[in-house]
């Protein structure tokens, strides 16, 4: 009972598990940083597994295989020139003050074009304050070594990162088809009962955010025309329901029980055997569109 209560709580709080598996990717890398920091035991680990783990950490609510990978290396790459700015010369004066005043004027200014760069300007200054100082500051020698050491240890993180299974963000993606499609039955059996009061989808946004993440060529590809016949099921739904289009209430059950199987078999990844042109008398744009979700989903995406 208890562990139902936990998958009830984390699925309302994290409904398409992006999280979690930001979460369980977050942990795998910081677990090769610190098998490669056990075996070969490099230099400047104080300075770089701060940065390292918290570049990981604030790539975590990205739903996107890749554009993790790239948040990691532009916050590890300006936190470095940041630290290495802050560790400039032996005894901060007038000059650092004004070095680093700039840098976080330009990322400030930044982060009024890029939301990102707001974020990671106050990362970073944060990171140059607390950071213990390297021990040698103002000798160039020892910048060098620390930027050919976070080189090589932003590898080993982006290869670690390569190496996760991309099924685990592919999953997102159908979650997400799982609760749009769900919440479609719902509004179909709201307008066979003559109840036209629904508020627009508020998982077909979230879709479209997470399939701009797949990688996958033959699956984005595949995971778009899903998006493109929700989207025309839900336009066709609100002309239903500003009786733009008839309505026929055993029809619109019919295409409701269609979506329910259609969500089994997602929860599944079982490829449906239903036909949405044997629905009578339902609109042909909806039954279109129906089939059209049917086939991709029978096509590509039950294999996932």
């Amino acid at each position: 009972m208890s562990i139902s209560k936990l998958s009830e709580a984390l699925n309302r709080y994290d409904q398409y598990g992006i999280i979690r598996v930001n979460t369980f990717q977050t942990l795998y890398v910081v677990i090769c940083l610190f098998l490669v920091n056990f075996i070969f035991g490099p230099p400047y680990m104080n300075q770089l597994l701060p940065i390292l783990g918290i570049g990981i950490i604030a790539a975590g609510t990205s739903p996107s295989y890749r554009r993790r990978q790239q948040v990691v290396a532009l916050f590890v790459v300006i936190a470095i020139v940041w630290y290495i700015c802050v560790n400039l010369v032996v005894n901060h004066n007038l000059a650092t003050i004004l070095v680093n005043a700039f840098l976080l004027s330009l990322l400030y200014w930044l982060g009024r074009r890029i939301p990102l760069f707001a974020g990671i300007a106050l990362v970073c200054y944060l990171l140059g304050i607390i950071l213990p100082p390297l021990k040698i500051s103002g000798n160039f020698g020892v910048y060098y070594n620390l930027i050919a050491m976070c080189a090589i240890y932003l590898i080993v993180v982006i290869a670690a990162m390569n190496l996760f299974p991309r099924i685990y963000y592919n999953r997102i993606w159908v979650r997400a088809v799982y609760l749009s499609v769900s919440e479609l039955t719902t509004i179909l059996r709201l307008l066979a009962s003559g109840n036209g009061d629904f508020a627009n989808s508020k998982h077909l946004i979230g879709l479209y955010r997470i399939t701009s993440g797949l990688t996958q060529k033959e699956f984005t590809f595949c995971g778009r025309r899903v998006n493109i016949a929700l989207l025309r099921i839900y336009s066709y739904l609100t002309a239903l329901k500003m009786q733009v289009l008839p309505t026929n209430s055993a029809a619109l059950l019919a295409a409701a029980e269609l979506c329910d199987n259609l969500c089994l078999q997602i929860t599944r990844g079982e490829k449906i055997s239903a036909n949405a042109w044997l629905i009578e008398d339902l609109p042909q744009n909806i039954k279109f569109a129906l089939q059209q979700l049917i086939i991709v989903w029978n096509k590509t995406c039950s294999k996932v």
